[in-house]
């Protein structure tokens, strides 16, 4: 399997070789999402060839690495619905994807993962490590219907699930839908107790983070202003561009809050070595739910 991954990368045939792993693991349909939509936006003008280039590596990279994980001849239903899986965090096969199984009850704890795209990985071993506990698991991609909107799927998974964990990462931080529709207020607003954060990496705690951050705002601020220049000039539409600006300036605003509401939290660390302890500390917190 993933030498003829490699091989059809290698043909720059990226699209043929997510259509061949969707085959084989419905995990894949988050790298096809993630490429579909870069390459809309370059399409569109909206990144340039340099970062559209950077996106099609990442996302080569995490399809080989998804191929190494696949056994030839094995069952797997992919998104959810009782088939096997393998867990990322220690390469241990993991049985059901927390979606339905048949070693879960209806009375089963039922959990939303909120999290950013570029950490599905990590997404992908928070979730078998729940659902080997038991537990229920909605994402995103995996549980949306075609056409279905993403602002009333979010509201229906709030109403719908007992706890909600976000992942949390420089790669989340950066996020303007993270944080315009997922900040740390409106979600203890919506849950108090129900909330469960757990980080990745040292963004969040990290004091140079902050600074990075605006930095590497402000730069993609100015990139669209000067995109909207260029359409104007053109005689062209700027709505895409205008949307992408209000929402990165929406970023820039609430990031000082967001970050400064973490650390006055109890983040769990699942990072590295830490996985297994940070994600028991979450199950039992899940489990002892009063």
């Amino acid at each position: 399997m993933k030498e003829q991954i490699q091989q059809l990368i290698s043909e720059g045939r990226t699209e043929d070789a997510l259509a061949l792993l969707a085959q084989h693991t419905g995990d894949a349909l988050l790298l096809q999402g993630r490429y579909n939509a870069g390459k809309k936006q370059y399409n569109m003008g909206m990144i340039e060839f340099g970062e559209w280039s950077r996106i099609q590596a990442q996302i080569n990279y995490a399809a080989l690495e998804m191929a190494g994980s696949i056994k030839v001849g094995a069952t797997s239903t992919g998104t959810g619905h009782g088939g096997t899986q393998k867990g990322t965090g220690d390469g241990n096969v993991r049985t059901g994807t927390g979606d339905g199984g048949s070693n879960l009850d209806s009375q089963a704890h039922k959990v939303f993962i909120s999290y950013n795209h570029q950490d599905a990985f990590a997404m992908r071993s928070v979730k078998s490590f729940l659902a080997d506990n038991g537990i229920k698991v909605h994402v995103d991609i995996n549980d949306m219907s075609a056409g279905e909107s993403i602002q009333g799927f979010i509201d229906e998974a709030f109403r719908n699930n007992d706890f909600v964990i976000s992942i949390i990462s420089r790669n989340s931080l950066l996020s303007g839908w993270v944080n315009k529709e997922l900040t740390v207020a409106q979600v203890l607003n919506k849950f108090n107790n129900n909330w469960i954060p757990i980080s990745i990496d040292d963004a969040a705690f990290n004091k140079d983070f902050f600074f990075e951050a605006n930095d590497s705002i402000d730069r993609k601020i100015n990139e669209q202003r000067d995109q909207i220049k260029k359409a104007l000039e053109s005689n062209l539409d700027i709505a895409p561009f205008t949307d992408e600006l209000k929402r990165l300036q929406d970023l820039k605003s609430s990031i000082a809050s967001t970050i400064a509401n973490l650390k006055n939290l109890l983040v769990i660390d699942v990072s590295g070595k830490f996985f297994d302890m940070g994600m028991a500390k979450v199950v039992d917190k899940i489990k002892n739910k009063k």
